[in-house]
């Protein structure tokens, strides 16, 4: 059974050969160019040929991501930039949800180091000297 007898004509139908759109469905199914081989009974090197040729036709830079999403935007009418603005935005929330219920994590990321005291040696013999002078300012007793 063909493309053209099981399912309606797509939009890139006009555009691509019937090889073409089978091996650009194949790389919107998620399969690399030997998989598409496989599956379509064909060299690796008649792939790589139809692919470049999708990518002239197209005008797409060479990306199998943009050709992905070039072949759903025309077919289906997937506005790609939209879902990808909602899927970081909903990406972004789990983090913050994350972090707000998670109280260990912020614990863990934030480190404690002793504190050192240093003293000079001109004050260590005036220690306590300084401590009665701050004492007799406010006027405590020792």
């Amino acid at each position: 059974m063909t493309h053209a007898q099981n399912q309606k004509p797509l939009a890139t139908d006009t555009i691509l050969t019937p090889a073409e759109t089978r091996i650009a469905s194949g790389y919107v199914s998620g399969l690399i160019g030997k998989e598409i081989a496989d599956a379509c009974d064909i060299s690796y090197n008649t792939v790589v040929k139809h692919t470049q040729n999708i990518y002239e036709k197209t005008g797409i830079k060479r990306s199998t991501n943009s050709l992905v999403a070039w072949f759903l935007s025309v077919n289906y009418k997937i506005d790609l930039a939209e879902f990808g603005r909602r899927l970081v935005a909903f990406a972004l929330f789990l983090i913050m949800s994350a972090e707000a219920v998670d109280t260990t994590m912020s614990s863990q990321l934030v480190r404690r180091y002793p504190t050192r005291r240093i003293e000079t040696r001109a004050r260590r013999g005036s220690r306590r000297g300084r401590r009665e002078d701050e004492c007799d300012l406010l006027g405590l007793e020792i």
